[in-house]
């Protein structure tokens, strides 16, 4: 460190290099349980000094970390290595808003509360709102790609950025998007912790402020009565911007001092909001909640009749985490995520996990998305307690793997969930997660040690299985499988073929064997009450289309030609990423992958979902696609305009180190980087 200490004071200032031990100690710990030393922070005060401070970094061979707010609930920002934190906080600035484009362009320190009182003269929002809000960063959201109640309409972080300035492990400054032809990189570093990249710019999507907003409480006797409610108005195709619930103990502890608008028998609320442009739409919209509340046992329905009102609504639910943690010394949060029909059997199994263990939480959930919060209240000098409360952290996300869930919706793995990967995922999946992380950071000095397990649990439930066993298969989807080990093993190259609306036959290079997918077409497996279908990849479009359509349902999508398949390694329609929840994968040595699932909140691991966007065969074989669907009439698109994908795409440094990783004897789609083709 020393020796480097003047180079990196050249380029911040001497006093924005710290080494005191009050300095050390404020940046040992986040919001979570997890603690470490650093050995120096650095602080900058322009967005220009942070490339060469990586840089510096990176030569010496000292591990970082970028920090932020530290709000962040898993530990990401505990330097397990020591080594240096970066502290960008005060890179705050609002660089532009730009309302003809809906884009605001901001530096990582900007407040997300901040952000929207900029905004708001302008008559637009920002949709991402974390109940930190008032105190989390644009940044921190990005690096754990964060949600809030608006996520349930608008979507979490990563549907609402276009575009990243990102510094690499290695101090290089690329700037990347989601539109960029190929692999989606910039969706890669979204969620990543900051184990991947540092972001020093982001572009985001605004949003007009909609004309009508109505806000209501239901009061329900149980949370199962309202969890019930919760189902069967998704089921039913009502889109609310938000639509949360709070048990009793949490409302209490909000609603301390101030007047309780609830009955005495009220175990339950849920906050409804909708909005749009259309005033009637709206209130028929809320009298269809209404009805749906009333014949679940609602005991009250009230609409806020005033902004005070609806201000008061959502203090109490904003406010109950930091509510519930005035009870006790310390608060622990768990951020679990099942399909939003198994959130009644979650409830159940939640409350028992913390009879079992004698604690006390408050219980908060997304609901609409599926996304439970138990906030469980103790005193960490109680090593005994301490232990209670990890144990049944533990059980709660081995319950909502249980459920076809995952252990994180917005609060990202850090260092406190890396164990539970172990539980969700397969060996190969983990593998494949290292890859990307080594593709990126080969000297592994970006935030080491987060997000993917140090050891591997064998067997940490009875019956469970990582996701790669789980995966459904058809027999045609297995002799794809098979067919790529055969390959694999003699090293034969693998030309991916479809329905052919993408690839054209004179972009094959010689000696590359056609797989054809079109095999790859079994009738889709719709969940109706989860608002999701799975359908294989060789599935043309129109009769998924038409599937859907019989369950009365849609995909949010332009009517665009070709296979399931074709649509997503194509990435003819970019706009396909908001609705991608998961994909079955095979590796070009035959290995089989299931990354993501059917939750509409995911953050456990890397998002190789969107990676793959846009991969066009190279990286892997897709095999099956699950989306989130819609019920009822589909929304009118824009004029769609298609890139020219294939013949625009050039690989960069990091997609060939990402390929090299993936497919390092360049087996899939060959030309595409290199060995005969134009690349």
């Amino acid at each position: 460190m020393r020796a480097i200490q003047q180079e990196i004071e050249a380029i911040v200032g001497r006093e924005n290099f710290r080494t005191e031990e009050a300095e050390i100690l404020m940046y040992s710990y986040d919001a979570g349980m997890a603690r470490a030393r650093p050995e120096a922070v650095v602080t900058f005060t322009s967005t220009d000094q942070v490339a060469p401070v990586v840089k510096a970094l990176y030569a010496a061979g000292i591990p970082y970390l970028p920090r932020l707010a530290g709000t962040n609930l898993s530990g990401g920002t505990i330097p397990l290595k020591g080594g240096v934190i970066l502290n960008l906080s005060r890179l705050k600035k609002i660089r532009q808003i730009d309302t003809a484009a809906r884009v605001a362009l901001v530096e990582p320190g900007v407040v997300n509360m901040e952000l929207q009182r900029a905004l708001e003269p302008f008559g637009f929002f920002y949709a991402p709102d974390p109940a930190s809000q008032k105190v989390s960063t644009i940044g921190g959201n990005i690096g754990e790609n964060a949600g809030g109640p608006l996520c349930l309409k608008y979507g979490v972080t990563a549907d609402n950025v276009e575009k990243l300035e990102v510094v690499t492990p290695e101090g290089e400054v690329k700037t990347w998007s989601y539109r960029d032809p190929g692999p989606d990189l910039m969706s890669l570093i979204v969620g990543s912790e900051g184990t991947l990249g540092i972001v020093t710019h982001a572009w985001l999507k605004i949003l007009p402020i909609p004309r009508c907003i109505k806000t209501a409480s239901a009061s329900f006797a149980s949370m199962e009565a309202a969890m019930a409610a919760v189902t069967r108005v998704i089921g039913d195709g009502i889109v609310p911007r938000a639509l949360e619930a709070m048990d009793k103990v949490s409302l209490d502890a909000a609603l301390n001092g101030k007047k309780n608008p609830f009955t005495e028998d009220t175990e339950a609320v849920l906050i409804i909001e909708l909005d749009g442009a259309d005033a009637a739409k709206v209130r028929r919209e809320l009298d269809a909640v209404e009805k749906i509340c009333a014949a679940n046992a609602c005991s009250s329905f009230k609409v806020a009749a005033s902004e005070a009102e609806r201000e008061l609504l959502w203090q109490a639910r904003k406010g109950a985490y930091p509510a519930m943690a005035r009870l006790a010394p310390d608060i622990a949060v768990e951020d679990g995520v099942v399909p939003r029909p198994r959130l009644p059997e979650a409830l159940r199994e939640t409350r028992e996990i913390l009879s079992k263990y004698k604690l006390t939480a408050g219980l908060l959930f997304h609901a609409g998305d599926g996304n439970l919060h138990p906030n469980i209240v103790f005193d960490r000098r109680d090593l005994q307690e301490v232990k209670r409360v990890k144990k049944a952290g533990y059980e709660i996300l081995k319950s909502c793997i249980k459920l076809g869930g995952t252990i994180s919706g917005e609060h990202g793995i850090g260092v406190e969930k890396r164990v539970a990967m172990g539980w969700l995922y397969g060996r190969e999946e983990l593998e494949f997660f290292r890859a990307l992380k080594k593709a990126f950071d080969p000297a592994d000095l970006a935030n080491p040690d987060k997000i993917l397990p140090v050891s591997f649990d064998s067997n940490p439930e009875p019956g469970s299985a990582g996701l790669a066993a789980r995966a459904a298969l058809s027999p045609e989807g297995r002799s794809i499988v098979d067919e790529l080990r055969l390959r694999s093993r003699s090293g034969v190259r693998t030309a991916v073929t479809g329905l052919g609306t993408r690839l054209k036959a004179d972009r094959i290079m010689e000696g590359a064997k056609p797989l054809d997918l079109r095999s790859l077409a079994g009738k889709a497996v719709i969940d109706r009450e989860n608002l999701t279908a799975r359908a294989e990849a060789g599935l043309p479009l129109e009769e998924f289309r038409r599937q859907l359509k019989e369950a009365g349902l849609a995909l949010e999508l332009p009517d665009l030609k070709g296979s399931v398949g074709g649509l997503i390694a194509s990435k003819v329609c970019p706009e396909v990423r908001e609705i991608l929840l998961g994909l079955e994968v095979a590796t070009a040595d035959g290995g089989l992958l299931e990354l993501g699932g059917k939750t509409v909140k995911n953050v456990a691991g890397y998002d190789a979902v969107k990676l793959l966007c846009g991969s066009m065969g190279a990286y892997c074989v897709i095999l099956a696609a699950t989306f989130a669907v819609s019920a009822g009439a589909r929304r009118q698109h824009a004029a769609f305009v298609e890139p020219a994908a294939w013949d625009a795409f050039e690989p960069g440094p990091f997609h060939r180190r990402l390929k090299k990783a993936l497919d390092p004897r360049n087996l899939l789609n060959p030309w595409i980087y290199g060995d005969g083709g134009k690349a």
